[in-house]
């Protein structure tokens, strides 16, 4: 856990009952029976688990201990992939534990520590197929049990963890297509070019088959994420959406199991608000989707620029940044999406130009160019996206495997049009009271905004989305070993430095998937 209880879980926490405060948890008289459980787990093919933490295997109190497992845990404890493939592990370790106690952390403190199962669910269902959700979803409700959907685990804001429920697990549920001629259920609309992707599905994945396919598709920065969960319900943002949209704007159809039970396919022309809902609506909010369409583009050339500002001063930094800020409306209009991260005596960024015209793009960024030494701005050309997102994303290992909590803020045009210094001030201010953080934990500026062409209504993502040209987003991570006290420090001062920008853009907005806990 990040703050003093297990709380503010319980609260972060999405449900698909209505009657999340009085549902059923393990542990208490009306938690199924072990026999009643049993014939489930026969009902669903074995696919019921007894779940405990991803470092029960290294506590010698432990009836899991283990050493050549332990040892395993050891040496992927922070590799992201690794994680992904567990339910009882998570990308960010603060969703596993609960408190400064509840926890099974690796290594043990010594060896009479206990491990303890945190914040993690009692029992998953490791689910394959679309009628192993419906089966979930029915059982859950029966007995009112506290419901947590997990895909990857990538969830900042905890939804996907929940002490003493009954999980759902998707990311086992696979499978990519393409269809060049497909029709939404229900429309009579042109078919258009699409990729299929099952709900477990990482983008890592995807994009390998698109590049086979020779598309293109809008998707996660990183590697793990998953394509059909949370990424997308809550939004999806990517490099790639001021040119195309964010996630949520390249969904034809879904599948999806609601409350009852039911499996349904929606789209634009079929269950239109249900449609509406799920595209930004929240992780776990409408039901689970088993299986999502999205869009394929042509692919294109792809134009990058890379600036690198290293032993800068806090005057170059924001020179630097009110240089960017002011070509950042040229640039949005353009079609470029980028990625910045900020740390006290230096700043990376790149930024991505889909098409369009190589000479143009390099003309919008001679105001940097001018500003820096020489060879602090290149340009590189790329194929595909793939080879893009190697080159950048995935060009060093996803790391995960400790606590980590981010505050965010959704930056609107006119202040880069009518104040792009007053913009910088506010940002700079908000990381120094990140304090020492901020030598570990850069600011990140993702322009990653899809442009205004998109019809703003037919999703329900904040209309901000739309108006909005900078993703500014504040983390902080901290020691395993932190005391409480130490923690909610930590936390806070994220929230503070985020607060720094809704007081200078009251206007603003924050992306619910990467938000303060607090907010």
């Amino acid at each position: 856990m990040t703050v003093s209880s297990c709380f503010l879980l319980v609260l972060a926490s999405a449900t698909l009952s209505a009657a999340a405060a009085r549902s059923c948890s393990f542990g208490e008289k009306c938690f199924p029976s072990l026999s009643t459980l049993a014939a489930f787990n026969v009902s669903i093919g074995g696919k019921l688990h007894s779940e405990v933490p991803i470092g029960a295997s290294c506590y010698l109190t432990s009836p899991s201990y283990n050493q050549a497992a332990c040892d395993e845990v050891k040496s992927n404890y922070q590799n992201a992939q690794w994680r992904a493939n567990f339910f009882s592990s998570y990308d960010q370790i603060n969703w596993e534990t609960c408190g400064v106690t509840d926890s099974c952390l690796v290594p043990p403190v010594d060896s009479s520590a206990i491990c303890g199962q945190g914040s993690l669910a009692r029992y998953s269902v490791h689910a394959t197929t679309s009628s192993d959700v419906q089966k979930y979803v029915q059982f859950a409700t029966k007995f009112n049990l506290r419901i947590v959907i997990k895909n990857t685990g990538h969830d900042y804001q905890g939804r996907s963890s929940g002490r003493d429920g009954f999980a759902l697990w998707t990311h086992g549920m696979r499978g990519i297509s393409r269809d060049r001629s497909f029709v939404p259920q229900g429309c009579r609309t042109t078919p258009q070019d699409s990729i299929t992707v099952a709900s477990g599905e990482q983008w890592i994945n995807v994009y390998k088959f698109a590049d086979d396919a020779g598309a293109l598709i809008v998707g996660g920065d990183c590697d793990t994420v998953g394509a059909g969960g949370g990424w997308l319900l809550g939004g999806g943002h990517s490099v790639l959406s001021p040119s195309y949209g964010l996630g949520v704007d390249n969904l034809l159809q879904a599948e999806i199991v609601t409350p009852d039970g039911k499996l349904q396919t929606v789209s634009e022309c079929s269950n239109p608000d249900l449609f509406w809902a799920i595209r930004g609506g929240g992780a776990g909010t409408w039901g689970v989707l088993t299986q999502v369409t999205y869009k394929a583009h042509p692919v294109v050339p792809l134009h990058a620029a890379f600036i690198g500002k290293s032993n800068s001063s806090t005057q170059e930094n924001a020179q630097l940044i009110s240089a960017l800020a002011n070509i950042t409306p040229n640039l949005h209009d353009m079609g470029v999406g980028s990625f910045m991260e900020i740390f006290p005596t230096k700043i990376i960024f790149f930024g991505l130009l889909p098409g369009g015209s190589l000479a143009n793009f390099k003309a919008a960024f001679q105001p940097i160019v001018t500003l820096l030494p020489a060879g602090s701005v290149t340009f590189s050309s790329f194929s595909t996206f793939l080879a893009f997102h190697a080159a950048t994303y995935g060009a060093a290992p996803e790391l995960a495997g400790f606590p980590f909590a981010p505050s965010s803020r959704m930056i609107p045009r006119h202040y880069f049009e009518d104040d792009p210094h007053g913009l910088t001030r506010a940002i700079q201010k908000g990381q120094l009271l990140l304090g020492a953080q901020a030598a570990s934990q850069p600011v990140q500026i993702l322009m990653d905004s899809p442009a205004p062409r998109h019809d703003v209504g037919k999703t329900s993502v904040t209309p901000l989305w739309y108006s909005s040209l900078w993703h500014v987003v504040y983390t902080v991570a901290w020691d395993t070993t932190t005391p409480l006290a130490g923690q909610k420090s930590v936390v806070k001062a994220a929230h503070d430095a985020a607060d720094v920008l809704r007081v200078y853009a009251p206007d603003g907005a924050a992306y619910g998937n990467e938000a303060d806990i607090y907010e």
